[in-house]
C-alpha cells in the first residue's frame, strides 16, 4: 500500500498524534512596523529570525540520515502532525520566508488528501492572550480574527482553535461552540470529571489528572441545552514532558517504544497523542526535528501505527464518554503551563519566577485593564456616528489586520462606516489601531517570565503606549498620566527599572 494513503485498513487500531502548538508574540515596533535587533538573539537580528532558521525552517525540510550520515530523505513534518500557528507568527513568515510559509500551507493540504478532508491545521485565536482573563467582546474578536485568518491562508474552516495557554473556562467553551469548533485540545490537569454517555451514569472523580487520554470526551453546554457541545481531547501528560523536559525525541526509537507502550492492553482503537511548544523541535532542543522526522517516517509505520490529527480521529470515534472541566482557582480557569489555573498571567504564584519576585504582575494586569476600559469608552464616544456598529466593525478589521493591508479597503470602508471622506476614514483607522494595539498589549508573554523589565513585558507596554497615543490624536483625552499612576506600583527586579514606570519611561519609539 502507497505510504502516503490514510492505511486505514492495515492499521493495528492504534493511532499516534502528536501536536506543535508553533508560536511567537507580535515583535514589530508599534510606530514603525518593523522588529528592532534584538541582542539576546545572539547572531540573528532578532527571535523570529533565529527561531526560524533553527525550527520553522527545519521542520519544512527535515533529514533522516543513513548510517554513513549521509541525507537519505528529507520529511515536511507539518504534513504528519496536526499543528497551529500563531496569526502574527504567520504574517511574519509569510514576509519573511515565503518558501517556509508555503510549504506549511502545503502540508496542510497533503494531510487532507491522506486523512479524508482532515488537515492537519488548526487555527488559534489571533492576540495570544488569556481567554478567561479577557473581556467577554475581546474573546470574541480574537477568536474572530483567528478563524478569518486561518480561512485567508489554508482556504479552509477550521475543525478545532487552539487556546493560547490552553487557558479554559466553561465561558470559552461556550464561544468556540458558537463558532462552530468541533474540538479542543486541554491539558489532562484540566478536567474535574467523567461519565459514561448518559445522564443516569455515575460521575467519575478524575481532578488528580487521571483521566484517559486514549479517547476523546463530550462537553456539554452547563445550559442543559444537549445540542450544545464540543469534543474535547486530553493529551498524554507525561509523555508529552518528556518530549517538553527529557529530550525523548533525540532518538525516535525509544520515543517510538514510550508512545507504543502507552496504549498497554487497550482492546479497542485508540488514540496516543502529545502536544507540545512546537518550538523545541529544533530550537529548543537542537536536531529534535529529525527524530519527529524519522519517528513519522520510520518508526511509526513498521509498528503499524500511523500519525493522524483530532479531526481524522474524531471522525472515526465519537466520544463514549462525557466530561465537566475544572472552573479553577476564583471561577477563573485552568491552563497547561500553570499549576495556580490562570495566576501566572495576574499574580505572583511562583510560575515563571527564576527566584525574583513576580509582585509586578498584579499591578501590570491593573493598569491595562483601566487602559482598556478607557480605550474602549473613548472607541464608542468617537465611532458612534462614525461607524453603523464600532464592535462589528473590529471584528470585521481582522480581516484588515491578518492581510497587513495599510489602508482601509473599500470593502470594510463600504460596509461599516456611515460616512466617508477622507478625514472619516483616517479617524476610523485610527480607532481600529487603537483598538488593535488595545489587545495586542494583553499578550500573554508578558506575564509568562520573571520581571516586568524582560523584552515580552516591554513590548506588551509598547502597544499600551501606542493606544494611549492614538487615543490623544482621536480626542483631546490623556490616559497616560492615570495608567503610570498604576504602573508605579509595579516593582521590578532590575535595579535599572524599580518598577513599570520605569520601563516604560524607556520605550523607544523607533
Amino acid at each position: 500500500m502507497p505510504r502516503n494513503s490514510s492505511l486505514r485498513s492495515s492499521l493495528s487500531g492504534r493511532q499516534v498524534c502528536i501536536h506543535g502548538h508553533f508560536y511567537q508574540p507580535p515583535r514589530e515596533n508599534p510606530w514603525t512596523g518593523f522588529i528592532e535587533r534584538q541582542e539576546s538573539a545572539g547572531d540573528f537580528h532578532d527571535w523570529n529570525e533565529r527561531i526560524a532558521a533553527e525550527c520553522y525552517v527545519p521542520n519544512t525540510e527535515a533529514r533522516i540520515v543513513g548510517a554513513d550520515g549521509q541525507v537519505v530523505k528529507k520529511v515536511n513534518n507539518y504534513s504528519w502532525i496536526s499543528f497551529n500557528f500563531g496569526p502574527t507568527l504567520m504574517m511574519w513568515l509569510e514576509k519573511s520566508n515565503p518558501k517556509a510559509y508555503e510549504k506549511i500551507i502545503a502540508a496542510d493540504r497533503e494531510s487532507s488528501l491522506r486523512l479524508k478532508g482532515h488537515g492537519n491545521a488548526i487555527a488559534q485565536a489571533f492576540v495570544h492572550l488569556i481567554l478567561p482573563l479577557a473581556d467577554p467582546r475581546d474573546q470574541k474578536t480574537v477568536i474572530h480574527w483567528g478563524i478569518s485568518d486561518f480561512k485567508r491562508r489554508f482556504g479552509r474552516g477550521p475543525e478545532a482553535l487552539w487556546l493560547p495557554e490552553t487557558a479554559c473556562d466553561d465561558q470559552t467553551l461556550k464561544l468556540l461552540i458558537d463558532f462552530k469548533m468541533k474540538y479542543a485540545i486541554l491539558a489532562p490537569s484540566q478536567a474535574e470529571r467523567i461519565r459514561k454517555r448518559g445522564a443516569s451514569s455515575p460521575w467519575k472523580d478524575v481532578s488528580d489528572g487521571s483521566i484517559d487520554p486514549k479517547q476523546p470526551y463530550r462537553w456539554f453546554d452547563p445550559s442543559n441545552d444537549r445540542r450544545r457541545f464540543i469534543d474535547l481531547f486530553f493529551y498524554d501528560g507525561p509523555i508529552s514532558a518528556a518530549v517538553s523536559f527529557e529530550k525523548l525525541m533525540a532518538d525516535a526509537k525509544v520515543c517510538a517504544d514510550r508512545l507504543v507502550g502507552a496504549f498497554g492492553d487497550l482492546k479497542k482503537d485508540g488514540l496516543v497523542s502529545i502536544a507540545t511548544d512546537g518550538e523545541l523541535y529544533g530550537h529548543h532542543h537542537k536536531f529534535a526535528e529529525m527524530g519527529l522526522a524519522y519517528l513519522v517516517d520510520q518508526e511509526l509505520p513498521r509498528r503499524k501505527i500511523e500519525a493522524v490529527n483530532y479531526g481524522y480521529f474524531l471522525s472515526l470515534h465519537q466520544p463514549e464518554w462525557e466530561v465537566e472541566i475544572k472552573a479553577g482557582p476564583q471561577g477563573l480557569g485552568t491552563s497547561w503551563s500553570c499549576s495556580h489555573g490562570v495566576g501566572r498571567w495576574f499574580l505572583d504564584c511562583g510560575c515563571g519566577s527564576e527566584g525574583k519576585s513576580q509582585k509586578w504582575r498584579t499591578p501590570l494586569r491593573q493598569a491595562l485593564n483601566v487602559l482598556k476600559s478607557r480605550l474602549d469608552s473613548l472607541t464608542e464616544r468617537a465611532g458612534e456616528n462614525l461607524f453603523k456598529d464600532v464592535w462589528v466593525a473590529r471584528d470585521d478589521y481582522g480581516e484588515v489586520v491578518g492581510g497587513g493591508a495599510e489602508d482601509l479597503p473599500r470593502s470594510f470602508i463600504e460596509e461599516n462606516l456611515s460616512k466617508n471622506s477622507l478625514s472619516d476614514i483616517k479617524k476610523a483607522r485610527q480607532i481600529m489601531e487603537m483598538q488593535k494595539f488595545a489587545l495586542y498589549m494583553f499578550t500573554s508573554c508578558g506575564w509568562f517570565f520573571s520581571d516586568i523589565a524582560g523584552l515580552e513585558a516591554a513590548q506588551n507596554l509598547k502597544y499600551a503606549r501606542r493606544a494611549i497615543e492614538l487615543a490623544r490624536e482621536i480626542s483631546d483625552e490623556d490616559f497616560e498620566p492615570e495608567f503610570l499612576e498604576i504602573l508605579a506600583q509595579a516593582p521590578g527586579n532590575d535595579p535599572k527599572f524599580p518598577d513599570g514606570k520605569a520601563v516604560y519611561a524607556a520605550l523607544r519609539k523607533s
